[in-house]
């Protein structure tokens, strides 16, 4: 009989993967944390969901070898510690993993000494679009120059109320998903400068990010957002021969050399019926399948220290 694992979570991301779940044919238990919000999980799904948090699960069962965990980015780390030192040993943790840089450093630390697998679930990485991104670049012999946006909707954002620990690393909680794209795509970074300018009343350490270089595979690269103007999500990226366009990043547009001329590609995310890149890289953690493309989290701390803090313009805490 194959071994259920544990979806934590029954909110929209836990609905989210318990649809692929499904799909993939994989039996799991949904933990989540209110009654009422169990029984809904359980009234859609049609799956079972225990009430009480990961906490309550933990006394009444043992735990799972595996877990996907899909909960308010306040609680990641708390749940993530509780289920290693319950001893599972295979983690699918949303993004961004932690509320700042110290709760993703404990994590990590705390990995590295239990033999945990953790993976941290950037599904932008499995999108179509950018899978076909991926591709065309390698047939073309590589890129050679990228720019990307991550403008964010400000006003929007004070309107949902996050608390302010999640405001303040904004960046970290969801700029990261065209970030981490970006460079999946480009290589890390090697020689770059980061600029800020500003500050918002909710995100006093800048309003606005510049900044540009080259990363390790010789890419020269670019990047501008501003949080207190109209825009949004985008990467550009571009072979010698066609310049690759991501806006919106569920769609791929090519441009080809010495034409004007746009033309937007077909994507088998449009057409899965889940959420993009969401069953491909679930597969890929339940099945090893691609897994590669899925950052640990030793990966996603380092980024977050060389990349994601200076980016930001916060301090590093090394």
């Amino acid at each position: 009989m194959q071994e259920q694992i544990w979806l934590v979570g029954a909110g929209r991301m836990g609905l989210s993967y318990a649809k692929v779940l499904t799909t993939l044919d994989t039996p799991f238990v949904a933990v989540g944390r209110g009654e009422a919000s169990a029984i809904a999980f359980q009234q859609e799904t049609g799956a079972e969901c225990r009430p009480g948090g990961v906490a309550a699960a933990l006394e009444a069962a043992d735990a799972p070898s595996s877990a996907i965990v899909a909960i308010d980015i306040p609680e990641l780390g708390a749940v993530a510690e509780q289920l290693m030192q319950a001893g599972c040993r295979h983690i699918l943790l949303e993004k961004p993993g932690g509320v700042d840089e110290a709760a993703l450093a404990r994590i990590s630390a705390m990995a590295r000494e239990t033999s945990t697998d953790i993976r941290v679930a950037y599904n932008r990485r499995f999108y179509e679009s950018v899978r076909q991104a991926r591709a065309g670049l390698q047939e073309d012999g590589g890129a050679v120059s990228m720019t990307f946006s991550f403008t964010e909707s400000s006003d929007a954002i004070i309107k949902i109320g996050y608390p302010q620990e999640v405001l303040d690393n904004w960046l970290l909680a969801n700029s990261t998903h065209v970030i981490d794209t970006a460079f999946h795509l480009a290589g890390e970074p090697r020689e770059w400068t980061p600029r800020v300018y500003g500050s918002l009343s909710w995100h006093p350490s800048a309003a606005r990010f510049q900044g540009g270089g080259l990363t390790r595979d010789g890419v020269m690269f670019s990047y501008a957002a501003d949080w207190d103007a109209p825009g949004g999500w985008a990467v550009e990226i571009a072979s010698r021969k066609r310049r690759f366009i991501l806006k919106p990043m569920e769609r791929l547009a090519v441009q080809q050399r010495g034409s004007f001329a746009v033309e937007f590609l077909d994507s088998a995310d449009a057409i899965d019926g889940h959420k993009p890149g969401l069953l491909r890289m679930t597969r890929a953690f339940l099945t090893g399948e691609d897994a590669v493309d899925l950052p640990d989290i030793h990966e996603h701390l380092s980024r977050t220290r060389s990349i994601y803090a200076p980016m930001a313009g916060l301090p590093s805490a090394t």
